[in-house]
């Protein structure tokens, strides 16, 4: 039996073996009939054939390891720091969500190309790394609550321009086939610049759309925040980051489908540690206002009521 009890609402996290299935049970020292619910609870799932309790949820109850994949190359969510440690904001969670379940990390190096690849045939348990939760991927994965929130931003050498109406008559990059390309022409539209369509300039990669930033082909790069964080820091002082819309994407944890024990169980934890302080810690340390990556937090975490 494991426990975990929070400081924030005195919450007692337990895995209970019934059969051959686990269930992930939450309940306060105040909340009694949570124990007359746990037999109930069990008689069901003995009569739904395991239904609540999936494959990950099981293999990390009778295995001791849980395997999360994280970022080994976006800096600051996952990177190696001069002394080829693994560090970064994605990291640090990640090893704080293993310990608050009380199971030995296994933290495996993933990349945006390969984090769905290895979800799907089982070789990690979840997938920490700046996924954004949409409907395209949720036909292929479930996803806990945000724990991040992102939005479109625009890159611009520093002191260059101060709002997006400045950028009207300039030349935007953005990839091309991404958001970032509606967002540049909306942008340049709404500032009045009747040749939109000409100054939106597309290139097949941010490593391009960088480049022609820094040799000021154009005025300003648009993409998610968090993509140009990591461009922001390979030159220190140069560039800065304006907001492009309101528009507020969540970042989540991606998961296995049809394993909602495993789900809840990520999902309580990541409110867990933002009821009592953890998660914020962890998010000043990496962007908070006195950091390379200051970036402010967007809206609050959701938190369900007990």
């Amino acid at each position: 039996m494991i426990s975990q009890r929070t400081s924030h609402n005195r919450a007692f996290l337990f895995w209970f073996r019934s059969r051959d299935f686990h269930l992930a049970l939450r309940f306060s020292r105040s909340g009694f009939r949570a124990w007359a619910c746990l037999g109930v609870l069990a008689v069901a799932l003995l009569c739904c054939d395991g239904v609540l309790a999936g494959p990950v949820f099981d293999r990390v109850g009778k295995s001791g390891t849980v395997r999360f994949g994280v970022p080994y190359n976006r800096i600051p969510q996952g990177f190696l720091d001069p002394n080829g440690q693994l560090v970064g904001f994605e990291v640090d969670l990640a090893e704080e969500m293993a310990r608050r379940i009380g199971r030995k990390l296994d933290m495996i190096k993933v990349g945006d190309r390969n984090w769905g690849t290895l979800l799907s045939e089982g070789k990690i348990d979840a997938a920490f790394c700046r996924v954004r939760h949409t409907r395209s991927l949720e036909s292929a994965f479930d996803f806990s609550v945000p724990y991040f929130f992102d939005a479109p931003h625009i890159l611009v050498v520093k002191g260059k321009v101060k709002n997006p109406a400045e950028l009207k008559g300039q030349k935007i990059a953005a990839v091309q086939g991404t958001i970032g390309e509606k967002e540049a022409m909306r942008i340049l539209k709404l500032a009045g610049d009747e040749a939109a369509e000409k100054n939106v300039v597309s290139y097949p990669d941010r490593p391009s759309c960088f480049m022609a930033l820094g040799r000021e082909k154009v005025a300003a790069w648009i993409d998610s925040g968090m993509v140009l964080l990591e461009y922001v820091s390979r030159k220190s002082g140069r560039f800065e980051l304006l907001r492009a819309s309101e528009t507020v994407e969540g970042i989540a944890v991606a998961l296995p489908q049809n394993d909602s024990a495993w789900r809840d169980l990520i999902n309580f934890t990541i409110q867990d540690m933002a009821s009592d302080g953890a998660l914020k810690k962890i998010y000043q340390k990496w962007h908070g206002p006195d950091t390379p990556y200051a970036f402010p937090m967007m809206r609050d975490i959701e938190i369900w009521p007990d």
